[in-house]
């Protein structure tokens, strides 16, 4: 049985060479590998729902996209890899949300984190994508990620949040506000 492995050091392959396991880069991608992992738990409470396929549907092609981001930034990010996101795809993504957004009860109350498993799921994706854009700003800065991945991510966000609004809504689930 093997021993010892090649990451026992910190270190781990990732844009061409091996760096260690808290750089920007590696973190990153682990945000969106987690991001990807709990996106995945919410698609299977999703599907199983017949109101809520075409929402489940939605999020594999949320977290094909991640993979794709994560391997862009993998390779060596901008300049290096063809950048993942097009004009395009940020504007289907921002219609969307601004799409659901207008079919959706608006508030400018905070909402308390609960209810049915799947709200709660999108709510925690959406927590950690937050978290991944947050990593993101540094590979941002560092002209590792574009610029139009960047805004994916923040307008995924956006998306995950309108979701949580939506599936919430679809489930007869009436949100809890704060204040």
């Amino acid at each position: 049985m093997k021993t010892s492995h090649k990451g026992d050091e910190g270190l781990t392959g990732i844009m061409g060479g091996r760096l260690p396991k808290d750089s920007p880069p590696v973190e990153f991608v682990g945000e969106v590998d987690e991001l990807v992992a709990i996106l995945g738990i919410a698609r299977s409470l999703l599907e199983s729902k017949e109101e809520l396929k075409e929402i489940g549907s939605e999020v594999k092609e949320i977290q094909v996209k991640l993979m794709k981001i994560a391997g862009y930034v993998g390779l060596g990010g901008k300049g290096r890899a063809k950048a993942p996101v097009s004009e395009s795809e940020l504007k289907e993504l921002e219609d969307k949300v601004s799409w659901i957004w207008a079919e959706l009860a608006k508030t400018r109350k905070f909402i308390i984190p609960s209810g049915p498993l799947e709200v709660t799921v999108l709510n925690l994706a959406r927590t950690v994508c937050r978290r991944a854009e947050r990593r993101a700003v540094k590979l941002l800065r560092e002209s590792v990620l574009d610029e139009l991945t960047y805004k994916y991510l923040n307008r995924l966000s956006d998306l995950l949040y309108v979701y949580v609004k939506l599936v919430a809504r679809k489930l007869g689930f009436h949100e809890e506000y704060l204040g």
